[in-house]
């Protein structure tokens, strides 16, 4: 089996929404408004509620409140709004995944936690588009889901290869299925038609070294997931900082001073959008800022 195999035949289990579909229909299309794109998401009232509350959230700290999807649509632009639609759809249609495997809200907690220093790394480093950063940590381990759904099996062994040690994982994907989590995710937002800055950062987001194109957001991402790994694991933000490669402060210009008001200001943030994300209900127990 090929990444792009597994993703044609897992399209059934996770087929995106009606809206999602129409969207990325809508903008691939020469002529299209703002007004017509949000007319197709308030369709989904759901969807339009999750979003409103999200561009209101302290992660875009807008000055004035946004109150409508057209106005939303207008503040973040229409390819970054598309890109908020797939991440805050993302977590509602990866279901019947074995509990075994993985801890769903913990799982999304990582994410969203390295979706927002991404955006906030973005921030600081003058990125266009600082959203895109966000949707791609969010998005970034998709394609570990993906293999979960379809091939639980050899997600176990994968698994009980790598003791939960990260740095192990891609080569343990190749030796079990031909092929990494990294590849299935890029497979995955090929399909949903995601931009491809988004697709090389997730294909790419374990070896920002590898890539020639958005070298740069490549490097926030492993940076922000290497941050985010440390707050769920407890670990102090100074020992984190000092375990990163050198290479990647070169990179991003970022230094660990430039990163202090950042890291007390993450965890109220990530609540935050995980109750847009999740729902208060579903949302873990986030543990103390350090």
């Amino acid at each position: 089996m090929t990444p792009q195999q597994l993703v044609i035949e897992i399209e059934n289990l996770v087929s995106l929404p009606d809206v999602c579909v129409k969207v990325n229909r809508l903008i691939d299309a020469p002529n299209y408004s703002a007004a017509t794109l949000g007319e197709i998401i308030s369709q989904d009232t759901d969807l339009s509620a999750r979003l409103l509350r999200l561009v209101n959230s302290a992660f875009f700290n807008f000055e004035a409140p946004v109150e409508t999807i057209s106005r939303a649509v207008t503040v973040v632009g229409t390819n970054e709004l598309r890109n908020l639609v797939m991440a805050t759809t993302a977590a509602r249609i990866f279901t019947g995944i074995p509990g075994d495997l993985v801890d769903m809200a913990e799982y999304w907690r990582y994410s969203i936690t390295t979706g927002v220093i991404a955006g906030e790394l973005a921030k600081r480093c003058n990125v266009l588009h600082s959203e895109r950063l966000f949707v791609m940590g969010v998005l970034h381990d998709i394609g570990r889901l993906a293999i979960y759904l379809k091939m639980p099996q050899a997600a176990r062994d994968i698994l009980l290869i790598t003791g939960g040690d990260d740095a192990l994982l891609a080569d343990a994907e190749n030796d079990i299925l031909g092929f990494t989590h990294m590849d299935v995710g890029e497979a995955l937002l090929r399909k949903w038609k995601l931009p491809e800055s988004i697709v090389t950062v997730v294909a790419y987001h374990h070896r920002p070294m590898a890539t020639k194109v958005f070298q740069l957001e490549t490097s926030l991402l492993y940076l922000a997931s290497s941050l985010a790994n440390a707050e769920i694991g407890g670990m102090e933000w100074e020992e984190a900082i000092v375990l990163v490669d050198p290479v990647i402060w070169s990179q991003t210009g970022l230094t660990p001073e430039r990163l202090a008001s950042l890291l007390e200001e993450t965890p109220r943030k990530v609540m935050e959008v995980m109750d847009v994300v999740l729902g208060p209900k579903v949302r873990p127990v986030q543990s103390q800022p350090h």
